[in-house]
């Protein structure tokens, strides 16, 4: 009787085994195969692709060039140095204006954070800027001598390389923060492949990375240790290119000359064009500045009152991406402007 009893409990509890074990297949089946650091769902890869900017959202309205004429008495160099993002745009203007009157117009690409110090200092005539100098001044008053022109809006973009392309199109808030506070190292973590993601970004003193800063990292301090810091924003385009797996951030301007290289990509769903930045959709963008040292005078003056002209903001600015401010709501530029910013100069 006791071995028939032993026997019963034996196959009872291989039966229990086997019962155990079939729910725990049930179980993985149901929850889907575990991935290392993340989520590689459909959901994730569906996010991934729900939204794509093409060629012809980035891609410049116009190809004419401005053409200046010549202004009594001015001669002599100016100087310009600050934002590469807006650097593009005093190039062109600066040798139509030179080509008119005789003048050397030298722009250095050095940062916005380095062209408001330039100018302060007296370095340069004109300090370019992807933000207000307010915001960048680092002790009580530090730019309040300094006026304000503003010439353009860009609209800022991530890139991807292009081994991402059909891939990666799309990314939440929530997704680029994780990215670039090392919280999320292999795209598979977001439902794409598996491949790691090589960070790109700017130095402190970039007018970019502090619109990157307050606008997506909801003004939060990049933190990714594995991150690449490039000077300035052909650099980033350069090493995005360069590198599989790699994210960087660039204005459309530059996005746009390489398409065949990078990719540009969405943010929630929305692109880096004036419909989405007025219907406040989008808020990868900023107002750029050209500063000078007290009121606007002599060459710098008239090379200011050329770039805020029709001949260049109905040509060179347009050919090379940027947005004019008057296309934009007044509510966007009310967004993006902090509160006491001095009322730029009228020249």
């Amino acid at each position: 009787m006791l071995d028939r009893f032993n026997a019963i409990r034996s196959t009872g509890a291989k039966a229990f085994l086997g019962l155990v074990i079939a729910s725990s297949v049930i179980l993985v089946a149901a929850c889907g195969n575990p991935t290392t650091g993340g989520n590689s769902s459909e959901s994730g890869a569906s996010t991934l692709l729900s939204c794509s900017v093409s060629a012809n959202d980035i891609a410049p309205t116009v190809t004419s060039s401005g053409t200046a004429t010549k202004v009594p008495g001015v001669s002599g160099k100016i100087n310009v140095d600050g934002s590469s993002a807006l650097a593009p745009l005093f190039t062109k203007a600066g040798a139509e204006f030179d080509a008119a009157n005789g003048t050397t117009t030298t722009v250095t690409p050095n940062g916005s954070g380095t062209g408001l110090k330039d100018v302060e200092s007296g370095a340069v005539n004109i300090g370019l800027s992807d933000v207000f100098a307010q915001t960048k001044a680092t002790t009580p008053g530090q730019y309040k001598d300094l006026v304000d022109h503003q010439v353009a809006v860009v609209a800022f973009t991530l890139i991807v390389n292009n081994d991402l392309k059909g891939r990666v199109s799309n990314l939440t808030k929530a997704d680029i923060q994780k990215i670039y506070f090392g919280q999320v190292t292999n795209w598979s973590q977001l439902g794409g492949p598996n491949e790691l993601i090589t960070v790109v970004n700017r130095p402190t003193t970039s007018g970019t990375r502090a619109t990157f800063k307050q606008y997506v990292l909801d003004g939060q301090n990049e933190h990714n240790s594995g991150a690449i810091t490039q000077d300035n924003t052909g650099a980033v385009v350069a090493a995005v290119k360069a590198t599989p797996g790699a994210i960087g951030y660039a204005s459309i301007g530059f996005a746009a000359q390489y398409p065949n290289d990078v990719t540009p990509i969405c943010i929630d769903g929305a692109k880096p064009t004036a419909t989405d930045i007025n219907s406040g959709k989008y808020v990868f963008w900023g107002i750029e500045h050209a500063y000078t040292k007290g009121p606007a005078t002599g060459a710098a003056k008239a090379l200011l009152q050329y770039v805020e002209s029709d001949q260049v903001q109905n040509n060179d600015l347009l050919a090379l991406s940027y947005l004019q401010a008057k296309n934009l709501s007044a509510a966007a530029i009310s967004s993006h402007t902090p509160a006491g910013a001095p009322t730029p100069e009228a020249l």
